[in-house]
């Protein structure tokens, strides 16, 4: 009803130019008064002529708001409109059927998203994790790249938290599969290491899908207390860029090594 009442208001004065121009056609048709005709002729064109000069009015105002918008914009956006804080990765866990993740050791994703993360692979969805290798020199990198050059140990203990977390993942999954879940596959997770440490992490949901969303994040040097800057990608809005980090994970994933877990498999399973 609103919609209907808001059609006639906005279009009042081209309705009572059909209706006066109705009137007249009847009336001069049937009641052969010429004269009526033609005045109600008249009144039409004078009302769309006035309908017409209304909208070209509001043209040139709306024209003048825009070029008015145009110089009050800045050339380029700015970062507090780009750069977000990190957002809540739950729900996209939870609708996603493909999550790829990538980073230094992901030690804090992996820990508070592992509830999610053991639902997500439990239905059925597959999961792709690219990791720093912990005997490579992607340690000393990292390291060089902290706060403290020489605490490799840092990294070391939070890259075994991390392949832990993975390994009980695993576990998990197969635990799932013997007892005759019908999605569980342990096939589904996959983990690869690499032997740098990359400049940025990522994580992206559905990320060879329409509806996918990928987030970066820019990795911090020497001071990383603070949150680091997180932008987020989607095909419809970023295009190239979205592909261009797509391609970037993919480009990664076929350098990196394969990871054994059966180590940490052994240990969890004591």
């Amino acid at each position: 009803m609103k919609k209907i009442w808001k059609f006639i208001l906005t279009n009042s004065d081209t309705l009572i130019a059909i209706l006066v121009s109705l009137m007249a056609t009847i009336i001069g048709m049937f009641g052969g008064n010429q004269f009526l005709l033609l005045s109600g002729i008249a009144a039409t064109l004078a009302i769309l002529s006035i309908s017409l000069i209304r909208d070209r009015i509001n043209r040139e105002a709306l024209s003048e708001q825009i070029s008015d918008l145009k110089r009050h914009l800045p050339d380029r956006p700015s970062a507090l409109a780009f750069f977000r804080k990190p957002p809540d990765l739950a729900p996209f866990i939870k609708q996603a059927t493909q999550i790829d993740l990538c980073g230094v050791t992901l030690t804090d994703t992996i820990h508070g998203q592992s509830a999610m993360l053991s639902k997500h692979l439990e239905n059925g969805g597959k999961l792709c994790i690219l990791l720093i290798d912990p005997v490579s020199q992607a340690i000393e990198m990292s390291a060089q790249r902290s706060v403290s050059a020489k605490d490799t140990g840092y990294y070391h203990r939070r890259l075994e938290s991390a392949l832990y977390d993975i390994a009980y993942l695993i576990k998990f999954t197969r635990d799932r599969k013997q007892s005759g879940a019908r999605n569980a596959n342990p096939e589904n997770i996959s983990v690869r290491l690499l032997s740098y440490a990359p400049s940025f992490g990522m994580i992206s949901f559905d990320a060879k899908k329409k509806n996918g969303v990928i987030f970066v994040e820019v990795y911090p040097h020497k001071y990383g207390f603070q949150l680091s800057p997180t932008f987020e990608l989607t095909p419809e809005n970023d295009k190239d860029w979205y592909y261009y980090f797509v391609d970037q994970f993919d480009v990664m994933w076929k350098a990196a090594s394969n990871w054994d877990p059966t180590p940490y498999l052994q240990k969890i399973s004591l």
